[in-house]
């Protein structure tokens, strides 16, 4: 087996990296998600100030075995690095999977690195898959766990009327690709505080420091991805932003959005926020929707509130995504 390193400037070589991945997604989750082929490519061709991110494929003549997807944060959490493992059905069982993790380990010694994390999909019931069982297998611990939950879009406009609320003593306010200038501090603090209030369980993870430059890097970045987002947030009578939601998707994967963060500040929970900007932001999204979709989103099954919301509109689960670690 050959080693081959990728980073996403020979294009011939990426695209067969990022075949794998995607065929093995495709064929084996009833409920695809991640990255088309565009935005994973500017991932790894362009140079960020907070990741880095490259792979290494096992190749065997003009047979690509298996793959593995490094990111390597460079602000927080430069003590790991995360990876994603995928080898072709065909190859599996056969010490692949345990050869790229000894590359990736390796690699992460080199750099300093003390900790490799992962994602393993399981079972919606159990959490359990030969994913995790391999992880188990190879030392890793399982450290947190994420509901994924689904809903197809497009909602009926009768649906959304009837769970529609108006909040008092709030504003709703709606951007789209580019937030406007007057709101770049204020929302770069809710980022912060998003990153230190959402479950993470037992991960060895640092919050994220958001600043304005930092969003505006990450929204010039998304346009060249090809993404939207759809950005919607309640402001209260003092100013200060109360709550956000944000959602989107990008063009190479059109049967595929997200719904990302949503967060209400602490002080301003069970006043059913949530919601209050969920269907507003879900009306822009169908707004340009011409074409059935997957909306997808996680969330922690301690965060019940969320999940609550989630289920109101009418997600389902379809599985749990573990965080798995090893220490190095």
């Amino acid at each position: 087996m050959d080693i081959v390193t990728v980073d996403g400037r020979d294009a011939a070589t990426f695209e067969r990296f990022f075949q794998l991945r995607d065929n093995v997604r495709r064929t084996e989750q009833e409920f695809p998600a991640g990255l088309g082929l565009e935005e994973a490519r500017v991932l790894f061709a362009g140079e960020h100030s907070d990741m880095r991110v490259d792979g290494i494929g096992l190749v065997d003549g003009d047979t690509w075995l298996g793959i593995a997807w490094l990111d390597w944060w460079l602000k927080e959490n430069t003590h790991l690095v995360e990876v994603e493992l995928v080898v072709a059905p065909q190859y599996r069982r056969q010490g692949v999977g345990s050869r790229l993790l000894e590359i990736v380990a390796e690699r992460a010694r080199q750099e300093g690195r003390r900790l490799m994390s992962g994602i393993a999909l399981g079972d919606a019931e159990t959490g359990e898959s030969a994913g995790t069982a391999f992880a188990a297998a190879r030392g890793f611990v399982r450290k947190h766990v994420d509901l994924h939950q689904v809903i197809e879009l497009p909602l009926p406009a009768e649906q959304l009327d009837k769970l529609e609320r108006e909040v008092p003593g709030y504003e709703i306010l709606q951007w789209r690709e580019h937030m406007p200038e007057e709101w770049l501090e204020e929302f770069a603090d809710a980022l912060s505080a998003m990153t230190v209030d959402v479950p993470t369980g037992e991960l060895q993870l640092e919050a994220t420091q958001w600043t304005p430059e930092r969003i505006r890097e990450a929204e010039a970045r998304r346009v060249q991805q090809g993404r939207t987002c759809h950005t919607t947030v309640a402001v209260a009578e003092d100013g200060r932003l109360a709550a956000y939601t944000q959602m989107g998707g990008a063009a190479g994967t059109p049967d595929r959005l997200y719904q990302w963060d949503t967060f209400v500040r602490p002080e301003h929970r069970g006043r059913k926020l949530g919601m209050a900007v969920k269907i507003p932001n879900l009306r822009s999204l169908q707004a340009e929707l011409d074409h059935p979709a997957v909306l997808h989103t996680w969330n922690a099954p301690s965060n019940a509130p969320m999940i609550a919301v989630n289920e109101h509109l009418g997600f389902r689960p379809v599985a749990q995504r573990s965080n798995w670690e090893r220490e190095l």
